[in-house]
């Protein structure tokens, strides 16, 4: 047994300092020593490194365009802050065993000069830091990689990194970019679904089958505007220009004359046939309120006899509150509102909702893919443009379970320069200013 009292205490704690300090600095030291470090990843089982000189920047693997013509491991493109970047399969470049079943989960990018590329990996590792006396010379026995791309090997934890010399794989710059991005004439396609990318990423919206026909449109234009014959760069501002030309009319404003007028002339000759004392509407994606108010001032203005109940849902919380205060400029409200019937004057110039007029109204936050959860149905289900903030399945499965939830004799109206075709239970409606379907 110790006797504390022999013990010297004062002697223990500055015995303690003095062998701290001399860790510290043998650890200092050691991480001196340390001159070189690589990024190290996975392809097919086995572990590679490259110089973190070399690398600029480590992104999550996301959508990337396909290029016919270019060379095998050439994944794709994509573009990075208005930058070209050709994605390249490592594994498939040097025949590597595994790494056709293995999966893209991280993109590396590296510079070498003027030449940037995405290296697709299957796994990043860590930022290994090593001294380079102990990375010893790349060896023949190696396997598929020549030596030449190789600038060593290392043995750590019982593990083998290869570090590949970039420099080496890519060494005519100008050479490798243009066999990994070729030139050619019937590459119209490819170029619009590079421009749909970028447009989808930088606006945050999908391009599908029931509006990809106006993007095609517009791509045409830019092309034309442009004298594109490379892959098109594009940038936020130019992409949410493009999606501004997609919306439907008076998107994010009070509805004007005459798209007033001919929203009434195609859907009001339905709704008088099926509504006698009432109609249910739904809003799906009624924003901060102009569509929902642009609705109800429309239908009871044209349907007086009736009364209205009306549900508008968004997956915006904060829209939706906002929507319920209502407040707009007096210069905003056009002419066919009467301003002093739905609003309170706050000011020379600013106009807010009565509350008369939003307690007939239930704004709601809502998501649009779980629709059959309504236990009741619609007389008039008005979903503009939903199909730009849905993937091409879930605007199917919207769709579906629309169907279910308006009466016959209802409609549906879609966004203007969205299409349908073959609605199970509904027929399109001929008008050419307004896109709607009437349920069978």
């Amino acid at each position: 047994m110790i006797n504390a009292k022999n013990i010297d205490y004062k002697y223990l704690m500055e015995n303690q300092k003095s062998i701290n300090k001399s860790i510290k600095s043998k650890n200092k030291a050691k991480i001196m020593e340390y001159d070189f470090k690589i990024v190290s990843f996975k392809i097919g089982g086995e572990y590679y490194g490259i110089d973190i000189m070399k690398v600029k920047e480590i992104l999550k693997a996301r959508k990337f365009t396909r290029i016919p013509n270019s060379l095998d491991f050439v994944v794709g493109v994509l573009n990075l802050r208005g930058e070209i970047i050709p994605i390249i399969d490592i594994g498939k470049m040097f025949h590597l065993e595994g790494s056709a079943d293995s999966e893209v989960k991280s993109i590396i990018i590296i510079k070498i000069e003027n030449l940037q590329l995405g290296l697709a990996v299957e796994q990043i590792n860590h930022v290994i830091p090593l001294r380079r006396s102990d990375i010893q010379p790349p060896s023949p026995l190696l396997g598929s990689i020549n030596e030449r791309y190789i600038e060593g090997v290392i043995e750590l934890n019982d593990k083998l990194f290869v570090i590949l010399d970039t420099e080496s794989i890519f060494s005519d710059k100008e050479k490798s970019k243009r066999e990994i991005l070729p030139q050619s004439s019937d590459l119209s396609e490819e170029f619009f679904t590079f421009f749909s990318n970028q447009v989808e990423e930088f606006a945050g919206i999908h391009i599908n089958e029931y509006n990809k026909d106006i993007f095609r449109n517009l791509y045409d234009e830019y092309a034309k505007e442009n004298n594109i014959k490379e892959l098109p760069k594009i940038d936020r501002e130019a992409a949410t220009n493009i999606v501004k030309k997609v919306f439907s009319q008076h998107t994010g404003t009070l509805w004007k004359q005459p798209y007033t007028d001919n929203f009434l002339d195609a859907v009001t000759p339905k709704l008088n046939k099926i509504c006698s004392e009432e109609v249910r509407i739904l809003d799906v994606g009624c924003g901060d309120g102009h569509e929902a108010y642009s609705l109800f001032f429309l239908i009871s203005a044209d349907m007086r006899e009736v009364d209205i109940r009306m549900i508008a849902a968004d997956v915006n919380l904060t829209a939706v509150s906002n929507a319920t205060g209502f407040e707009t400029l007096g210069s905003a409200i056009p002419s066919w509102i009467n301003p002093d019937k739905y609003f309170i004057k706050l000011s020379d110039s600013t106009y807010k909702i009565k509350k008369e007029i939003t307690d007939k109204i239930y704004f709601e936050f809502h998501n649009a893919q779980n629709i059959g959860s309504y236990n009741k149905e619609f007389d008039l289900v008005v979903a503009r443009d939903l199909s730009l903030f849905l993937s091409a399945e879930d605007y199917k499965t919207f769709l579906e379970n629309i169907s279910s939830k308006i009466v016959s004799g209802g409609v549906l109206v879609i966004g203007d320069n969205e299409k349908v075709s073959n609605i199970k239970n509904f027929t399109k409606i001929q008008d050419e200013n307004i896109t709607a379907y009437v349920k069978n």
